[in-house]
Parts: structure tokens; sequence; C-alpha cells
């Protein structure tokens, strides 16, 4: 009787079995999503008050206050909430695994430190982001859930660590990640260990010698090209060979400096050598802004934040304690040590306030930039860049250097970057205008694929 009693009800729900399994199969099949009722900012300072979005096999087909929606699509109330165009990371180490301490100098390993091997010190710049990238690394899913949904990656290293690619942070393998491959040659100005180049002088050496032998190279290779057969074949040189898209215009050096001084020997190499040339990082970049504007190179600028100093004991307010500060103070004798520790204590104050400026600094002064997150945790993104709103940066300037600006520099505007018809289906999904404390990101779309958030 048990068994005559299932086989019936199992009957009478195969048609919603069915029903289900191809209302499921239509879903992915059609990979539609409609965003309801909305308020959608398409781009810095063009906002729809309300309106619809729909997404079907990753791209944006329809964005309006009127737009109808689909009977395929999987609907999403968007009462009270914020639609922006996903983020765009221009520099990142997003599924780039970290990379094994280079073996001591000792034994059976030792090398010769005046002229180790291109790996061991640091110069690697064939090797490319594609076959570094894991797609299962924690980088990958944490970034995304801050809202990025589109990378500049590249390898981590030290002077050279290889070429970068833009990746969508979705998908299970490299190769559903990627958009571009090799649009850049990484470096920094990063010695090895213990070996040559150890120090950013020598590297800034290394590079000009490397810069000068791959333009040599190449130029060998044209008159090899070109040559009777009478002329010997030119060796192969894996570092050399890397240069090559950078000799011809075709790759910029994504540089990455970490003070005003890496940004003053980033710009004299630039300037020696002539390559196209993207800085990042620009910590202390408020004291570098007429050499940037004088540079005119894009930028992207870093999302890091100093801590904040310690607090006096007893704390004036900061413009009472500027009023005293006396940037030539000298102490003379023990007697004088505490108006010494209050002038340094007003001199870290003023400096962290200026770099917690520095994009509006930046910004005011004609300079457009993206963000990069390298070094970054991606738990202080958000605080941080409330903090650059917080210290003179407009939410449209920070909007748009999360967005339109890195989109232009990666030349990827037609793709991504804004909320438009025929754009990819990368968008961020609030509860909140953006830059509010106590907004939170509750959905992130990557080509079209929705991942949802329980903050």
């Amino acid at each position: 009787m048990r068994f005559i009693t299932t086989f019936i009800l199992l009957f009478c729900l195969l048609p919603a079995l069915a029903s289900a399994q191809s209302l499921d199969s239509v879903a992915v099949a059609t990979r539609t999503v409609a965003i309801e009722g909305a308020r959608i900012v398409q781009k810095p300072g063009q906002v729809i008050r309300r309106g619809n979005i729909v997404i079907r096999d990753g791209l944006i087909t329809a964005v309006g206050p009127s737009v109808a929606i689909p009977s395929d699509a999987a609907r999403i109330d968007g009462d009270s909430l914020t639609v922006y165009a996903g983020f765009i990371d221009g520099l990142s180490h997003a599924g780039m695994p970290t990379p094994p301490k280079p073996p001591s100098n000792t034994g059976s390993q030792k090398v010769s430190r005046a002229n180790p091997p291109n790996d061991r010190a640091g110069i690697q710049p064939a090797r490319t982001a594609l076959s570094q990238l894991d797609a299962s690394l924690k980088s990958v899913a944490a970034l995304r859930k801050a809202g990025f949904t589109v990378a500049h990656v590249v390898p981590q290293g030290r002077m050279l660590p290889g070429k970068g690619a833009i990746v969508l942070l979705a998908g299970k393998v490299p190769e559903a990640m990627i958009l571009q491959q090799d649009v850049s040659l990484f470096a920094q100005l990063t010695g090895a260990q213990g070996v040559y180049p150890a120090t950013p002088m020598g590297v800034m050496a290394k590079m000009r010698q490397l810069y000068r032998e791959a333009a040599r190279r190449k130029q060998l290779e044209a008159q090899y090209a070109s040559s009777s057969a009478s002329m010997p074949r030119p060796e192969f040189d894996a570092a050399h060979y890397a240069f090559f898209p950078v000799l011809d215009g075709k790759q910029p050096i994504y540089m990455h400096t970490t003070g005003p001084l890496d940004i003053y020997r980033a710009l004299r190499l630039k300037t020696n050598l002539g390559y196209p040339l993207v800085l990042s990082g620009l910590y202390g970049g408020f004291e570098s802004v007429d050499l940037l504007l004088d540079a005119s190179v894009p930028l992207f600028l870093t999302l890091k934040m100093p801590e904040a100093p310690k607090e006096k004991v007893m704390q004036d307010s900061l413009e009472v304690d500027i009023s005293n500060y006396d940037p030539s103070l000298h102490v003379t004798d023990h007697t004088n040590t505490d108006n010494e520790r209050i002038n340094l204590d007003t001199r870290r104050r003023i400096f962290y306030n200026e770099y917690l400026a520095t994009a509006a600094t930046l910004y005011d002064a004609g300079l457009n930039f993206g963000f990069t997150t390298k070094d970054v945790k991606t738990t202080d993104i958000h605080p941080n860049l409330r903090k650059m709103v917080n210290n003179g940066l407009s939410e449209d300037a920070a909007l748009a250097a999360l967005t339109t600006v890195p989109a232009k520099i990666l030349g990827l505007s037609r793709r991504v970057g804004t909320v438009e018809k025929g754009k990819m289906g990368n968008l961020v999904v609030t509860n909140g205008p953006l830059f509010e404390e106590d907004t939170k990101i509750l959905h992130v779309f990557v080509d079209g694929q929705r991942f949802t958030y329980n903050n």
C-alpha cells in the first residue's frame, strides 16, 4: 500500500518537476536577468532615478525607465537598490600565486652575486599572467566581493615579474577569465635578494642595459630577416624578446612606485629610454604633482592608506598644533624634549592628512587616475575610498577612478565602464549610495553571471 501511495505522489509531481527543470534550463541557456525599478548610475554624473536593466547572454540589452522585462528573465526587485558599472582594477595580483623564496646563495645553489641568472635576479619579463593565473585563489573572489569585475593582473616578483593580462574576475579556469593577454610589461624598482641588482639604482642600471640590448637584438633580427643566408642567426634571448612589443610602442611598461623618489626615478627612465609608461602606486603623489603634470602619463593611484599616527596624551586640534609647528626646530638640551615631541607629532599628522587627500590633490591639479589594489587588503578598499571622499575627492571623481578612467586607460571603453546597452553585463548592485558608510554590496555581475552576498 505504501508503495502505491508513493507512486501516485510521484506521478502527480512529475508535471511540476518537468516545469521546474524546463525553467532552470531556459534560465541557464538564455542567461537572462532583469533588475527592476532600481536607481541606475550609468556613469559619473548620469543617473536614471528609477529604471530597469536587462542582461542577456552576458550583455546589457536594455537600460531605461520604461524597459520591458522579458518573460524568461530572472527578476531582481531593485526598489531601494542602486546599480553601478562593475569596478575595474588598474593593477592587481588577484589570482597570482606568491613566488617561492629564492634559494640561499650557498653550496650547490651558489651563483655569481655580480652576474646571476635572470630568474635569480628577479628578471622574468617573458612570464605571462595567463601562465601564472589560478582561478581558485581566494584573492579573485575577495576582489569580486568588493565590486571589481575586471582587473589588469600582473605576476608577482621583483624587478621584472612578467607580462600583464586583463581578466574577468569570474571563471573556473584561466582561459575562461582572459579578456586580453600580454597587454603590458610589469616592472618595479624592487631589487633582488643578495645578488645584483639589489638596489633601486642597480635596478635602473639593469633596466637601461636590458632595454638597449633588446633594441640591438631587434635590429639584428631585422637585418637577419632581410639579409642573405650568409648572416648567422641571432641567438634567442627570452628577456630581450619580451621587450620587443615595448620597443614597437605596442605595449607599455607598468612601473609600480612606492614613494616620491620612485616616481622621479621611473620618469627618468622613461625620459632616458623613451618607452610608453603607465605609473601605478603613487604613494606620496601629493609631493610629485608638478612632475606628474609634466610627464602626462596614465596613472593608477593606490587604494592603500597609511596607518593613522598615534594620538598625543594631551592633544590640541591640528590647527592649533600647526600654528605652533616649527619645521626647523632643533633641541638644544633635555629640557626642550616636550616641544620636540609635539613638533614631531604635528609633522606626522600633517603628512597623514596630506596622504588622505592625495586623490583630491591629484584630481584638483587636473590629473585623472584609476585605482590599483596592489598590496591592499580587500577589506580596506571601501573604508579607504570613503577616506578619500571625506578628504576632498568628489564622489563622481571617485566613481570615475573605479570605472570610466581605468576603462579608457586599458582600452576597454567599448566593453565596460558604464551601464549602457551593448556593454558587458558587469554590474555592482548596492543597498544605497556607494560611498556611504553603511552601504553594502548585494550583487555583483561578471559577464552576466550573478554573485549574491549576504553582508
